[in-house]
């Protein structure tokens, strides 16, 4: 009984599982290699069939014995992996809940700043607007308080001017008094003295008696005064038309000269005061 060539190339060209213990892949793929040989080209049937099957079972019992040692290390890489993934499902779970619990002391440590800061951020904003609040009502309690001492002055300067400004007017309507009676009383006096010493008809109605006539009382001549003393003479004979102007200017002749004290507060004050 012949072996084929597929049941050699299957020998030449078998395979086995991986592992970390056992034999040697290389050796066992060197032996396979050789059993295919020796099928192929060396003695009868029957002695290489006897042989295949011993090689056959010692391969068996060696890959048996290869699987059980190959089931056995994954068992034990399965058991080590679970393991470790179980510490470090443990050491996962460990450190989240510590990162959780840092983390909540961290929050509870920020609410209690943000909190802390705030109450503090908060008094110290209602005393500065108290400080304001206060520093505006002083501000305008002072600026009040000015105003009316102002107002106060002002009224008082207003009142004491008004009480000079009334005393000149009151003098001054005095002294207006005492003009016009004084030359209502020399107006009649005039026309008395004219009415007296009217000129008879036909006479020279520029001459004057010689009691009115103030050249005839002196002794003077026509002939002695010349141009220039008729004009000053003639200035200084201030008849009732002349009084008479005066008191429409509120200017007369015999108006005493203001004091200065007068003179003083009607230039102050802008009000008419005697000349």
């Amino acid at each position: 009984m012949g072996v084929d060539q597929t049941s050699l190339d299957r020998i030449r060209n078998a395979t086995f599982p991986s592992s970390k213990r056992g034999y040697d892949k290389q050796e066992v793929e060197k032996f396979l290699s050789r059993l295919a040989d020796w099928l192929e080209t060396g003695g009868g049937d029957e002695s290489r069939s006897e042989t295949v099957k011993r090689e056959l079972e010692r391969v068996g019992e060696r890959t048996g014995a290869i699987l059980s040692q190959a089931e056995d290390s994954a068992q034990q890489i399965r058991s080590e992996a679970e393991a470790e993934a179980s510490e470090a499902v443990s050491a996962a779970n460990l450190e989240a809940q510590q990162t959780r619990i840092e983390a909540d002391s961290y929050s509870e440590d920020a609410r209690a700043s943000a909190n802390t800061y705030a109450e503090q951020t908060r008094a110290e904003a209602d005393t500065d607007a108290k400080d304001t609040r206060e520093k505006a009502d002083q501000d305008a309690a002072d600026a009040i308080a000015d105003a009316e001492a102002k107002a106060h002055r002002i009224v008082e300067e207003g009142t004491r001017r008004r009480e000079d400004i009334e005393a000149v007017i009151s003098d001054l309507a005095r002294r207006r008094d005492d003009v016009l009676a004084d030359t209502e009383e020399l107006s009649s006096k005039l026309t008395s003295a004219v009415s007296d010493h009217r000129p008879a008809t036909g006479s020279d109605p520029f001459d004057k008696p010689d009691e009115l006539d103030p050249l005839a009382r002196e002794g003077f001549d026509d002939d002695d005064v010349d141009d220039d003393d008729a004009e000053e003479v003639g200035a200084e004979d201030d008849g009732p038309d002349d009084l008479f102007d005066a008191e429409e200017q509120g200017q007369p002749d015999d108006e005493p000269e203001a004091d200065e004290p007068t003179r003083l507060r009607s230039a102050a004050r802008g009000a008419p005061g005697p000349e």
